[in-house]
């Protein structure tokens, strides 16, 4: 079996798995709907489509972006990694729960006027990537799509010409991250069958909703799922390694943050609730001498306040809130710092740790598995910063993959896929292996692992130590 065959068949088995993908709701919500809150962008992930703002009364606000939602800069439509971190603007999000991200369905800067050159980078992006929508509706071998836009004009002079009747179309699964697998092996061919142009009352509808043939009728072309449609002329192409969910051709992605969440996707698969989905079903008990299934803990952020070695207990202020929280380690329990083993006592106090946590016989989350600083979790997934931007009360990180063999087994240097703000002061602490270093001996391009302190209510996040990574990043 030659690899095409081999990636064919990893294919067809991913998108028959992707029958439990999780469909997401059809609506385009209006943006008199929507909330503004006026902020700097501060944090951004490019691959989940997340990230933070700070408002202007100094509220962090956390947010995710729905499948149909864009950014919007300089007047045009763009992708994440065209807006700087520092960007002024307002955010326009859909009210929520409090203790989740809100949703940002749009960002608005106050340029009326597209950038003709952000508009010719956008349409890039999408020609690469596929022009994305969600299925309203599935016939024999013919699935009806009502497809995504932040701008219906531009859209229509963009792609109004092949989007007609009789032009040629690959059809691609997604993800509600508009991430896809395999498009130029598991994409399934098909042509326009039907274009109807629809009122757009909603924000993230393009105005067009077209019924496309397919080859096979997968289990993941069902309505509410998200799809990917490369138009014709265009070549049905991977996204890049670590953006796309499956990365053929390319080494094992190390970072279990961007492979697929099957939490996420399949919650079926999971009898009790995690911190992705599976809201309407209890949490997972812990039981003596009985290993815990994967994803049943819940994570909680908090900083560290005390710890007492005899009796394996301590207390965090659990971040945003505050709230004091006196946890008790169980028995079988991690602990790490600066990505190795150690034990509680040694932790210092003062920093953000990664709280995995289960519920006691009252309901509180207050006893914990896992204990890991933010290096730890940096190196545990492979990633690193890299130094951006050094302004004297922030630096400008970017996160990092290491370096991964292609197709042709030469290593290659994959896009960032994050950016962050870090606020830095004279308490930051700067570190080349056991010798101290200043903020002035950091250079941009640096690589470099960070720990931070909380988000607390009287106190904002902040940079507590930078550790320079000594050796190349490989």
């Amino acid at each position: 079996m030659n690899c095409t065959s081999v990636s064919r068949l990893l294919g067809t088995l991913l998108l028959l798995l992707s029958s439990s993908l999780s469909a997401v709701e059809q609506t385009f919500p209006k943006l008199t709907d929507a909330q503004r809150m006026h902020g700097e962008l501060v944090n951004v992930d490019f691959i989940r489509r997340a990230g933070q703002f700070r408002t202007d009364k100094g509220e962090l606000v956390d947010f995710t972006m729905p499948p149909y939602a864009i950014m919007k800069y300089r007047g045009s439509e763009a992708d994440l990694r065209e807006v700087p971190l520092g960007a002024k603007m307002d955010f326009l999000v859909l009210p929520g729960e409090t203790d989740r991200p809100v949703k940002l369905i749009t960002t608005d800067d106050g340029e009326t006027k597209p950038d003709a050159e952000l508009q010719k980078k956008f349409r890039e992006f999408t020609e690469k990537r596929g022009v994305a929508g969600w299925i309203t509706k599935t016939e024999g071998k013919a699935v009806t799509v009502a497809l995504f836009s932040g701008d219906p004009a531009f859209y229509e002079a963009a792609y109004g010409q092949l989007l007609v009747k009789g032009k040629t179309t690959k059809t691609c699964v997604a993800n509600d991250e508009l991430r896809t697998w395999n498009p130029g092996v598991d994409g399934e061919n098909g042509a326009v069958l039907e274009v109807q142009k629809l009122p757009v009352d909603g924000f993230g509808f393009s105005g067009y909703q077209v019924t496309l043939s397919v080859s096979n009728m997968l289990e993941g072309f069902r309505k509410g799922r998200v799809v990917r449609v490369f138009l014709q002329g265009w070549k049905a192409q991977d996204q890049y390694y670590g953006e796309s969910l499956m990365g053929y051709g390319f080494g094992r992605l190390l970072n279990q943050e961007l492979v697929q969440n099957v939490a996420k996707e399949y919650p079926e698969q999971f009898p009790f609730r995690t911190d992705y989905s599976n809201e309407h079903l209890p949490w997972y008990q812990l039981k003596e001498g009985v290993k815990a299934p994967p994803f049943s803990e819940h994570l909680v952020f908090g900083e560290l306040v005390s710890a007492d070695a005899k009796t394996g207990t301590g207390q965090f202020l659990a971040e945003r809130t505050g709230e004091a929280v006196n946890f008790t380690l169980i028995k079988k329990h991690t602990v790490k710092h600066l990505g190795k083993d150690t034990q509680l006592v040694k932790l210092p106090t003062g920093q953000r740790y990664r709280f995995h946590c289960y519920q006691d016989d009252k309901g509180a989350f207050t006893r914990v598995t896992i204990i890991s600083d933010e290096v730890s979790h940096l190196m545990a997934n492979a990633t690193t910063g890299r130094v951006a931007a050094i302004h004297p009360d922030r630096l400008h990180i970017a996160w990092q993959l290491p370096m991964v063999k292609d197709y042709n087994g030469d290593m290659q240097r994959p896009q960032d896929i994050a950016q962050r703000i870090l606020p830095v002061s004279e308490a930051t602490k700067v570190w080349k292996g056991d010798k101290a270093m200043t903020l002035g001996d950091l250079k941009v391009g640096d690589d470099v692992r960070v720990n931070l302190t909380a988000e607390l209510p009287n106190k904002r996040l902040s940079c507590a130590e930078v550790w320079l990574v000594e050796a190349p990043v490989k």
